[in-house]
């Protein structure tokens, strides 16, 4: 008896006493370090962009769709690592159901959601040619960019390191994987060194538009897509051509006449990106869309020449009328 009184009358009080103490503690430590234990690794993104504190940061307006996170993505994880910065990401970031990367949001380090706004704002000159200026800003300095830094030019020193960060999440892949082993048996196709398979993405949707094709943007006719077909039937034996559309009906009427085509369809973006990359070679259209599909794949890719209509608005979008600084070096020329 005297054991239970002294349990209930000295133990328990003394337990609670405790409790109370570790939740006033807990209440008081910073909220940036209860969450950064719980949402990134403070060490691994402290040797991945060389810093040791989370109070200077890097911000971009992301805008667009897929192929345009990537772009800016990539700029903002590059330029992160430059000029020694935490790279910031939305909450709710696309690219985190697609690709494993890390989610340095600012919730993360216990910022306000409004942290970004307050910082000074550089914006890229052209829309689709390297800008210099913007790699010109002090290093550990908060800073935030405004663009599209749609340009190989940003980050082919981080190239490879590129690769393995955008390398697409294991069912992404997996079901990619069993699509093109999927076409290849319904197309009784044998993959040899002189049997390829190239992919093609046709764009048309927003490009099809009249108010598009006002601004300068030109998107490719049948007549495209047969030449570049051409270029790859002339090099290979066999080859079979896998095709991803935002417009299949218009791709099947303007391949028609082709033979050993396979038109892909019921696929998310980042799922054809996926496919389309297995291939062999490539065959873009227009936008950086295709863009991704033939530098992920690593092969020959052709592309059209046409990007843009002379002397008009979206022909501001490239460093004197060139586009060498949007086209991977390399790609094949088509009209």
């Amino acid at each position: 008896m005297k054991i239970k009184r002294y349990f209930r009358t000295r133990v328990i009080p003394l337990f609670g006493i405790g409790l109370i103490f570790i939740l006033i503690v807990w209440r008081n430590v910073p909220s940036s370090k209860k969450v950064l234990k719980r949402e990134i690794n403070e060490t691994v993104i402290g040797q991945m962009f060389g810093i040791q504190t989370f109070e200077d940061i890097a911000c971009v307006k992301f805008q667009g769709r897929l192929g345009n996170l990537m772009m800016e993505y990539v700029f903002l994880y590059v330029i992160a690592k430059m000029k020694h910065l935490y790279p910031v990401v939305p909450e709710n970031f696309e690219l985190f159901q697609i690709f494993n990367i890390e989610k340095t949001t600012l919730a993360a380090i216990g910022k306000p959601p409004d942290s970004c706004a307050k910082l000074p704002e550089y914006k890229e000159r052209w829309g689709l040619s390297y800008d210099e200026k913007l790699l010109a800003v002090p290093p550990y300095m908060s800073v935030k960019f405004d663009g599209y830094f749609q340009s190989w030019k940003y980050w082919i020193k981080y190239e490879n390191e590129i690769r393995k960060l955008l390398r697409f999440k294991n069912p992404i892949r997996q079901k990619a994987f069993t699509q093109m082993r999927d076409i290849i048996e319904k197309m009784k196709f044998e993959v040899n060194k002189e049997n390829v398979i190239v992919s093609i993405h046709i764009r048309r949707g927003d490009y099809a538009t009249e108010g598009h094709y006002e601004y300068g943007k030109l998107t490719p006719n049948e007549t495209y897509y047969a030449n570049a077909m051409q270029y790859f039937k002339t090099r290979h034996k066999n080859v079979l051509f896998v095709v991803g559309s935002n417009d299949i009906d218009w791709s099947k009427e303007a391949l028609v006449k082709e033979k050993n085509v396979y038109f892909s369809t019921g696929n998310s973006p980042a799922e054809d990106i996926a496919l389309l990359s297995l291939a062999n070679h490539t065959i873009m259209s227009v936008g950086n869309f295709g863009w991704w599909i033939g530098w992920m794949a690593q092969g020959t890719s052709v592309f059209y020449k046409n990007i843009f209509r002379p002397q008009s608005n979206f022909s501001l979008e490239f460093r004197n009328n060139s586009i060498d600084d949007f086209i991977y070096p390399g790609w094949i020329p088509v009209e």
